[in-house]
């Protein structure tokens, strides 16, 4: 199977959120020393609220991407029977960062993104795969595993600013089954290639 998996693409997938806090960061550290301790950052800080509420997109997005690469017909019989339990799993994880977010009275959608959000979620994340234009099993599998890779990108982001233990707690746990995720179907688009299924051990962030 013609494969162009590249573990800088994977990077790329889940860079921006850091980066873009990092230069802040040393904007702001800029403007200090120039002016003087007076001079503080205004930028104010990501809620939890905020924080779940953009890992909620990505997982409503990952819902309905799995629906769409299990109906479209491209799977072996092998391949779809590894692919249907992983979203179940996104499910769940649907419903445990919805459910925190209502403790947090935050009314939360738990239903797949609709087509318009949806493609609007992949263009902010620079993800040129498209929902519907699955021909061919690696179009599905492609589509699947650099989703895996936002997903980790925005739960790393996640863990950087929620203040509350049991969150932080959740965030690591999904962003590690995502992990596994991006694991399984890596190893599935190249068959017996397995250093491409061995995860890149920097993750970085996506918000």
């Amino acid at each position: 199977m013609e494969s162009s998996d590249r573990r800088p693409t994977r990077r790329e997938l889940m860079a921006g959120a850091v980066a873009f806090a990092s230069a802040g960061a040393g904007a702001a550290v800029g403007v200090g020393a120039a002016a003087g301790p007076a001079v503080a950052d205004e930028t104010p800080p990501v809620s939890d609220a905020e924080a779940l509420s953009k890992c909620l997109v990505v997982e409503r997005l990952m819902v309905l991407a799995y629906r769409r690469v299990l109906a479209s017909g491209t799977l072996t019989p092998e391949v779809q029977a590894v692919v249907a339990p992983l979203l179940a799993h996104e499910v769940e994880h649907v419903s445990a960062v919805a459910s925190r977010l209502e403790r947090l009275g935050v009314r939360a959608a738990t239903g797949a993104l609709d087509p318009d959000s949806a493609s609007a979620e992949l263009s902010k994340h620079n993800v040129k795969d498209s929902l519907t234009e699955l021909h061919t099993m690696n179009d599905s599998l492609k589509l699947l595993v650099d989703l895996e890779s936002v997903a980790e990108g925005v739960y790393f982001t996640a863990l950087a600013t929620l203040s509350k233990p049991g969150l932080q707690r959740l965030s690591a746990q999904i962003m590690a089954c995502e992990a596994q995720h991006w694991t399984a179907l890596s190893g599935l688009r190249n068959p017996g290639e397995y250093v491409k299924a061995v995860p890149w051990p920097f993750v970085t962030g996506s918000s």
